[in-house]
């Protein structure tokens, strides 16, 4: 018997698979010609590549929500397979939930059992949230269908809500339950609706691993995400809560959890409750009747509750949080001093802390409290990146009195732990920089004047001091991880620049140059890349920029820039200059002195190659784009493709040219030209090395020289 999965009778498209497959469900077995599991291949072979569109997976549901001529293995590798690739459709919901029960024309209960599961897997990405809600009733009238009862109960747990826990339904769930006994999904249904009205179902109710709804298949769930992922008007949620419907956490929690989920108490049918609320729109309609949870502390985990404490503030509520925080803080705060302390629950409070600060920006007064006296006894492991992350959320303050308060015990917690400290600064730093105060426009002000930015120009002298030290604590080439740190630090800093609101703040000369010659390229990079930014923040600043920093600032900028463009274009590294009229340096060498400069060259000098003959090397030259140690071999390839292409354009005789042997310099590309070479320009030449590191991610080099010299930027452009 063939097979459509054959070579060269696969069927052309999805289309021609699935009209092969509806004939094949209402054909028997016996007077088919091909054979169906061929058909049944490529349409979940589609599906699991790039998924089934809306009328695919409308056709496929409808072949397997109805009694058909299918084998049972093929009906559920499609359903295993049934991988939508937008949004479910109400209808085909509505297919699904049509199927269940029992009649002549529905499917087996095994068919019937996989559409509930599929049902439940899918819920988050239906394109009509609510079709669910109105067919409860259907589906709460199935739940003595043992087939289908155990996936049932999981999917009513899922999509229960206040307005379907109705009187009758309670009666029913209560004296189901005492017939069947404790069976673990109908005892977690009724879990459920016992966290509705606590005071109507009375007693406990057991509960087990298989009351609760299993997690999906995480392979499953992965793939669905990634083939929704490729549809742009997709809004794939399933991996993502609803925002305005409450938080239900995973079952397996249930014990350990300090913190509860959200339960309004002592509420009637007419009451408005957060449980009730699954949308936006239900949200700000209801706003104003919704009455609060029993236990506002929810808040630290439910994204709801928390919109409802900061968009309807009251007295009452805030209290009520204070005294739940300050009673739960300063347990654990005496559980710690003691060395008693229930890390899972301490972590629990201080992550859902964390989070309510990321959504409103600031911390809570009581936490502030906390913090000051906790920081004193932490041991710098336990929480870590909750402390940290707490603490970068103080308010703008004296830059004195947050280092004595907070800075200061992070330090000393964390003296093994280096790597942390800076990326923390830079949380701090960017908070601060997020509330610091405008000045006047009026009338020109020194830069540093207002109490904001003096706060901001104290941390950043602090953060200098400490990553000088870091970078000269660590061997080299063990720095680089730190040094990167250092950069996004600054980069933050010198991208925020603002006239009259966040001052010019410019990273000390002597840590400028350990960066500079930090043994990586893209450190080389990222760092010329700064100096730009900050060039680029002056040029845009109002003028005279002498009325807003004073002048041995911008001459100490300036200083830095001379020093760095010697290093990288013009051949004169490490050397020094002083302005013949005022007696001011106007390039100090990156910090380098005389001597050392002169030992330096001296050695250079001396070099030979194998043959005792020597070295075109010399210190004025060995930081250029071509001899710089972490460019060179960079500049190189690059040579060697322009030697390339002005061979192949020039109609040079490959035997019979002269090659370039290396390290490429002005002098050198002179000679070539003498002897037989390609005549390449030394200018362009670098200026095409700087392209290609450019088009490698490493720009910064190119933006350096081309923000401190406008000639070569209106020569070369962008």
């Amino acid at each position: 018997m063939p097979s459509v999965a054959d070579p060269g009778q696969r069927p052309e498209a999805l289309h021609d698979a699935l009209k092969s497959l509806d004939r094949a469900s209402q054909t028997p077995a016996k007077q088919r010609s091909v054979k169906v599991s061929g058909i049944v291949d490529v349409v979940c072979n589609h599906a699991f590549d790039h998924g089934l569109d809306e009328d695919a997976l409308r056709r496929v549901t409808r072949i397997i929500s109805k009694k058909s001529e299918l084998d049972q293995t093929s009906i559920t590798n499609l359903i295993k397979n049934l991988y939508p690739a937008q949004r479910v459709s109400a209808d085909v919901v509505i297919t699904m939930v049509g199927a269940l029960g029992q009649g002549r024309g529905k499917p087996t209960p095994g068919t019937q059992n996989n559409l509930v599961r599929w049902l439940a897997t899918v819920h988050e990405i239906l394109e009509d949230p609510a079709v669910l809600s109105r067919l409860y009733g259907v589906l709460f009238g199935m739940l003595d269908m043992i087939s289908i009862r155990t996936p049932l109960c999981h999917l009513l747990s899922l999509i229960t809500r206040r307005k379907h826990v109705k009187p009758f339904r309670i009666q029913y769930l209560l004296e189901f339950s005492r017939s069947l006994g404790n069976e673990p999904a109908l005892q977690g249904l009724l879990r459920i609706y016992k966290d509705y009205y606590p005071d109507i179902i009375l007693g406990s109710t057991s509960t087990s691993r298989n009351s609760f709804a299993p997690q999906p298949d995480s392979e499953w769930r992965a793939r669905l995400l990634s083939i929704q992922d490729r549809d742009a008007g997709a809004a794939s949620s399933i991996n993502v809560h609803n925002g305005f419907r409450v938080l239900r956490k995973a079952p397996k929690r249930v014990k350990s959890r300090l913190i509860p989920d959200v339960h309004t108490f002592y509420t009637n049918e007419a009451s408005v409750t957060l449980e009730g609320i699954d949308s936006v729109d239900d949200f700000v309609e209801k706003l104003d009747r919704i009455d609060p949870p029993g236990q506002l502390i929810s808040f630290l985990t439910d994204p709801l509750l928390q919109k409802y404490v900061e968009l309807k503030p009251s007295p009452i509520l805030e209290r009520r949080i204070e005294l739940w925080l300050s009673t739960c803080l300063e347990e654990h705060y005496n559980a710690t001093k003691e060395g008693m302390v229930d890390s899972s629950a301490l972590s629990e409070v201080l992550d859902g802390l964390l989070k309510h600060a990321q959504y409103t920006k600031k911390l809570l007064p009581i936490v502030e409290t906390f913090l000051k006296e906790y920081l004193l006894i932490w041991d710098g492991v336990s929480d870590m990146d909750s402390i940290l992350g707490l603490v970068s959320y103080i308010p703008i303050q004296p830059f004195q009195d947050a280092y004595t308060t907070f800075l200061q015990p992070i330090e000393q917690a964390l003296t093994s732990r280096h790597d942390a400290l800076l990326p923390f600064y830079t949380s701090l730093l960017r908070q601060w920089i997020n509330h610091t105060s405008p000045q006047p426009t009026t009338h020109p002000i020194p830069a540093l004047t207002g109490a904001s930015q003096t706060a901001l120009s104290s941390l950043v002298t602090h953060v200098s001091y400490l990553s000088t030290s870091l970078l000269l604590t660590y061997p080299l080439g063990a720095e680089t991880p730190t040094a990167s740190s250092i950069l996004t630090f600054y980069e933050h800093l010198a991208a925020s620049s603002t006239p009259y609101r966040i001052p010019i703040l410019l990273p000390p000369t002597p840590l400028t140059s350990l960066l500079l010659l930090t043994p990586s390229p893209t450190t080389l990079s990222r760092t010329a890349g700064l100096i730009a930014s900050y060039k680029t923040a002056f040029n845009k600043h109002p003028t005279p920029v002498r009325d807003f920093y004073p002048t041995p600032f911008i001459d100490t900028f300036n200083v830095l820039i001379r020093d760095m463009y010697n290093l990288l274009w013009i051949s004169r590294a490490l050397s020094t200059a002083k302005d013949d009229t005022t007696g001011r340096d106007k390039a100090i060498g990156l910090h380098c002195h005389p001597t050392l400069r002169e030992a330096l060259n001296d050695h250079l000098s001396a070099i030979v190659d194998d043959d005792d003959h020597p070295h075109d090397y010399a210190v004025h030259t060995a930081f250029g784009i071509s001899h710089n140690a972490h460019l060179a071999s960079l500049a190189a390839f690059v040579w060697k493709g322009i030697e390339e292409g002005e061979v192949v354009k020039g109609g040079y005789e490959r035997e019979g040219v002269e090659w370039h042997v290396g390290p490429v310099s002005q002098r050198s590309l002179e000679l070539l030209k003498r002897n037989g070479g390609v005549e390449v320009e030394w200018e362009r030449y670098r200026v095409e090395v700087l392209r290609w590191l450019e088009a490698r991610g490493l720009e910064g080099v190119k933006e350096f020289l081309w923000a401190s010299s406008e000639s070569l930027k209106r020569k070369y452009g962008e």
